[in-house]
């Protein structure tokens, strides 16, 4: 039964939102599932990012240094995707999380994600789409932030 509320909570994820059920299915049962106490760190800036993150209860907290000691600028709970341009790009991760609750989220390794779009390229092609969506709306809103302080 969990692996089929996984998939439900993966099917909110935008970059998931096309994806065929089948292969979430095979997300969802393939990544194992990671719990943590309140406090700990899931992931540090400038770590490497081999891994995203799929929140599927408790929450965090997100902060832009290393040490998770200056101002948060966000917070994470069930539902959220952390991690993943730096999953997908193989980069670093770009901020800090600390779990604020004990936390339960998958661990979705770069490795198993690329092997999924390469196996069934409809996957890969139905994540693309939505990462190209997700650029064109960014772009555009950087255009109309250039223009208003241009103004």
């Amino acid at each position: 039964m969990r692996v089929k509320a996984d998939i439900e909570v993966l099917r909110q994820i935008p970059l998931f939102a096309d994806a065929d059920a089948g292969h979430l299915q095979l997300l969802a049962f393939s990544t194992p599932r990671i719990e943590l106490e309140s406090g700990n760190v899931l992931f540090q800036k400038g770590s490497v990012g081999g891994a995203a993150y799929l929140v599927l209860g408790g929450t965090a907290e997100i902060y832009e240094d290393a040490e998770a000691a200056g101002k948060i600028i966000a917070t994470a709970e069930s539902g959220a995707l952390l991690g993943e341009l730096a999953m997908l790009a193989n980069a670093a991760y770009g901020v800090t999380v600390k779990t604020t609750s004990p936390f339960v989220a998958k661990r979705i390794e770069r490795e198993l994600f690329i092997r999924l779009a390469h196996e069934f390229p409809e996957f890969g092609a139905a994540i693309m789409r939505n990462i190209v969506t997700r650029l064109g709306r960014s772009v555009a809103a950087l255009v109309q932030v250039k223009a208003m302080f241009e103004a």
